[in-house]
């Protein structure tokens, strides 16, 4: 149920990001039927979220890290959450709860990332197996 508004938004996407939209939205009223997400709801929550996250890295109160994986490979990833996962362990044994909560903040890209490997590399189970 596209709106006009709906489509104006859309205008500036690219045909990647446009599909992703989709994705997100399709995705989002499977998980919540009763509400109505629309193009227009997305862009004003990722606003409100841009501008948040704007106000936080300014007052310092949050810390953003970006890092590109376009060039790593799958042992690169499983390395990276190898050793990830070894700090996180030892954050858990020797350091606060407030360290062990930002660290485990961190890691949660990569172990996202390393889901979807796991997930494109699994055998298919055949109904009634």
């Amino acid at each position: 149920m596209s709106t006009e508004k709906d489509s104006m938004l859309r205008v500036r996407l690219t045909q990647r990001q446009s599909d992703e939209l989709d994705a997100i939205i399709d995705e989002l009223q499977a998980q919540m039927p009763e509400a109505s997400v629309t193009t227009s709801s997305i862009a004003r929550y990722a606003l409100e979220k841009y501008v948040s996250d704007h106000i936080a890295k300014r007052d310092g109160t949050k810390i953003f890290i970006e890092i590109s994986t376009a060039d790593a490979t799958e042992e690169d990833i499983k390395n990276l959450y190898d050793l990830l996962s070894k700090l996180f362990d030892e954050t858990k044994e020797n350091y606060s709860p407030t360290v062990h909560y930002m660290v485990g903040e961190i890691l949660e890209p990569v172990m996202m990332k390393m889901a979807r490997l796991m997930k494109l590399k699994k055998p298919e189970v055949k109904a009634g197996e």
